[in-house]
């Protein structure tokens, strides 16, 4: 079936679905510039001084490197929390957005640059399932809180040496605090209850159809999500430009395109039904 073509039928699907999830991952984002960090060049490109140190992104983004590697740790953090600040969510959000203002759907993203909410999808239709970067919990956890903070620069940075200092402090125990994301060997995320318990009410109820954007087999937690749906009876239109990513849920609905590219020419296909 020719790209055109999958396109009006990808798009019908939506127009005849009731209730819809969205599950977002890393690539969503790039057409909006923040760097999904499996490019191993483009990862070194970023931070030449983690390159002469030999660390890695899933050794950063760790409860370990805040403990031992503080200064890169929260450098990190930082570069990605000013990078997506400078960026802005591409015209794909603001379809979703359109398109969940005449349906029942919910996204729940494996992205933690907030880019959905601040798209302006309604908070209590968003999971952010790996934590958002706009948001700080204590290092050491002397409490389940979590706090929204929106200060960028938020650490001084040292672009040359990729240090940071002048780190923010959790408000109860006076002690550095971390961004409130699922990082990995994290036993320490205090999670979301509420996006959490949101999520679940709405999944309690069978889902029409599935978008699955940009996951990765790096992180297939929404590829599995997925599947789960559709053994429930959901379809699944899968937008990913590498046609490996449809390895897990198999669909026919397999759009290789970008997130951005997608969304436009999908709604486009809307409008003229």
């Amino acid at each position: 079936m020719d790209i055109d073509s999958l396109i009006q039928k990808c798009a019908q699907k939506i127009h005849q679905a009731e209730r819809i999830v969205f599950l977002t991952s890393a690539g969503m984002s790039a057409d909006s510039n923040i760097p999904t960090f499996r490019d191993k060049e483009g990862y070194w490109s970023n931070f030449p001084p983690f390159k002469e140190k030999g660390l890695e992104a899933q050794d950063l983004a760790s409860p370990w490197a805040f403990r031992n590697e503080l200064p890169h740790a929260w450098a990190f953090y930082e570069w990605r929390r000013r990078n997506a600040h400078e960026n802005q969510p591409h015209a794909g959000y603001t379809l979703i957005n359109k398109w969940m203002a005449h349906k029942d759907a919910f996204i729940h993203t494996t992205n933690t640059d907030g880019y959905h909410l601040r798209s302006g999808c309604p908070p209590d239709k968003v999971k952010e399932v790996h934590g958002s970067m706009w948001r700080l919990q204590c290092l050491n956890v002397c409490s389940p809180d979590f706090w929204d903070e929106d200060a960028v620069p938020l650490c001084d940075l040292d672009h040359d040496t990729m240090k940071a200092s002048n780190y923010p402090s959790c408000p109860h125990c006076g002690g550095i605090a971390r961004p409130h994301i699922l990082m990995f060997g994290d036993g320490e995320y205090t999670g979301h209850p509420e996006q959490e318990q949101n999520f679940y009410a709405f999944a309690r109820r069978a889902v029409d159809l599935v978008v699955l954007v940009g996951s990765s087999g790096a992180v297939p937690t929404n590829d599995y999500l997925a599947r789960e749906f559709m053994q429930d009876g959901a379809e699944t239109l899968n937008i990913n430009l590498d046609p490996s990513a449809n390895a897990i849920v198999g669909t026919e609905y397999f759009l290789p395109l970008k997130g951005k590219e997608a969304f436009e020419r999908l709604d486009e296909a809307l409008q003229a039904l």
